[in-house]
């Protein structure tokens, strides 16, 4: 009897002993010193990095008290930006000489009004309509900007519309005719810096709806505003091809932006969606903007669990096909069986590829790693080199900053709009999630974004959002 309960506590100890020499001799420890490391240093990358996981469960997801000090620094930003835009127009009006290339020598205004061909609508209505030639364009790109009039005095850092003027203006393509939406939906006083806009640029007046209307919700309004928008501008250009229609909040990312927008067009858009072939219609519009924090693992997708799983295999492969070539010693290379039992019951199989069971372990550790570094921190970076990588999916439900529209199915789009009412819990961004439902067309998104957020103060909640939403 003491014999058996001996014999059977050095079997206990010799399974235990096995099991500690396996899993800790040198080629094993090394694997979790790997992962113990990888684990922490991430951590820290995504607690620091914008849009990490860690970074948006901590800002993003929770007020933090420095909000207010963050959003402070925001808005001093915002109103030396706007104060050189407004410095910058007041001298193209007063001495436009100095800038050749945005005049017309033919009417001696800005060159955009050359293009427009005056039309008659009731929905909306040209102000300060100037001399004009009415010549056709050929390749050219409208891009309009819709914004309200209230609540834009640069002196309170509210006048974004001049800091996306100011940049598309500096950074200006003869291909891009910039007009304006001015969205009539209230009477209050204008501001210097919408004053100073009207002398300068084209201006559609659209959404001329007198407030004392009850029956007129401000979310109807704002659909209104949208479509009209998108009417002015392709019936005033009559052989326009593509309208990127911006709130008066999404400013273009980089200086480079002409270059990165003109490439998609012509080198990706329009070699998938020809303007010519009949047989495969334009989508409905491509988003080029979606709140980088709603394109996170917090809020997963069918395409980004995708990604995410090819990201991981590919990495595995390259990782590990590293570790086998340059650090394990070929001695340790080959495969033997391993039995593991536990109380004499075998709890893995008999046999264990040990190559398999490490190739499992680093994917899952890789799936980890690029969880907390989260999808825009990684996949945006690379596809940002060159707008042949970047991506063009199904759009997602949210948001309007951005939005390519198309000749060939503007019109289908106004119909649509015209059909739907919007409400408070039925706004205009949800009514184009029901679109590709409705309609027999396909809504897309860009990524990486080519214009971020800048509005840090929401006209239509008047009051300031948290900072760490801007992208």
């Amino acid at each position: 009897m003491n014999f058996s309960s001996k014999h059977s506590s050095n079997t206990r100890w010799n399974q235990r002993g096995r099991i500690y020499f396996i899993l800790f001799q040198w080629p094993q420890r090394i694997h979790f010193y790997i992962i113990f490391l990888s684990l922490f240093i991430t951590c820290c990358i995504s607690y620091r990095q914008p849009y990490g996981l860690l970074f948006s469960l901590k800002h993003v997801n929770f007020q933090m008290s420095s909000t207010e000090f963050v959003r402070d620094q925001l808005i001093n930003e915002h109103k030396q930006q706007q104060k050189l835009a407004v410095e910058w127009m007041d001298k193209f009006i007063t001495d436009p000489s100095k800038y050749p290339h945005l005049m017309s020598n033919l009417t001696h205004q800005i060159y955009f009004y050359d293009y427009i061909h005056p039309t008659t609508s009731s929905a909306y209505s040209l102000l300060n309509k100037r001399k004009q030639i009415s010549m056709n364009t050929t390749n050219h790109i409208v891009i309009s900007i819709l914004y309200g009039k209230q609540d834009t005095d640069h002196r309170e850092g509210k006048f974004y519309i001049g800091q996306i003027l100011y940049h598309l203006l500096k950074y200006s393509h003869p291909r891009f005719l910039i007009t304006l939406c001015e969205n009539n939906n209230t009477n209050e006083q204008i501001s210097d810096g919408i004053k100073l806009i009207r002398q300068i640029f084209p201006v559609f007046i659209v959404n001329s709806i007198s407030t004392s209307s009850t029956t007129i919700n401000t979310y109807e309004r704002e659909k209104q505003a949208h479509l009209q928008c998108i009417l002015a501008n392709f019936q005033s250009f009559p052989n326009l091809n593509h309208l990127l229609l911006l709130q008066d909040d999404a400013e273009p990312i980089h200086k480079d932006f002409s270059y990165q927008l003109i490439k998609l067009i012509d080198d990706r858009i329009q070699q998938q969606w020809p303007l010519n072939n009949h047989h495969r219609q334009q989508p409905a519009f491509i988003k080029i903007y979606h709140p980088r924090w709603l394109i996170s693992y917090l809020y997963p997708s069918v395409y980004l669990i995708t990604q995410l799983i090819a990201t991981s295999l590919l990495f595995t492969f390259i990782g590990y096909s590293f570790y086998k070539l340059f650090i394990e010693e070929k001695n340790d290379m080959k495969h033997y069986p391993t039995r593991i039992s536990f109380n004499n019951s075998i709890f893995l199989p008999e046999i264990i590829n040990r190559t398999l069971i490490y190739f499992i372990a680093y994917f899952l550790l890789i799936l980890i790693l690029l969880i907390l570094i989260d999808h825009s921190n990684l996949s945006w970076t690379w596809r940002s080199f060159h707008p042949s990588f970047y991506a063009i999916y199904p759009a997602p439900s949210c948001c309007l900053p951005g939005v390519l529209y198309f000749r060939q199915t503007y019109t289908q789009v106004t119909d649509y709009l015209n059909q739907v009412q919007c409400h408070s819990k039925y706004a205009i961004d949800t009514a184009f999630d029901d679109l590709p439902r409705r309609t027999n067309l396909r809504t897309y998104l860009v990524e990486p974004n080519l214009v971020h957020h800048i509005g840090l103060y929401s006209r239509l909640r008047r009051t300031y959002i948290n900072p760490y939403l801007l992208d």
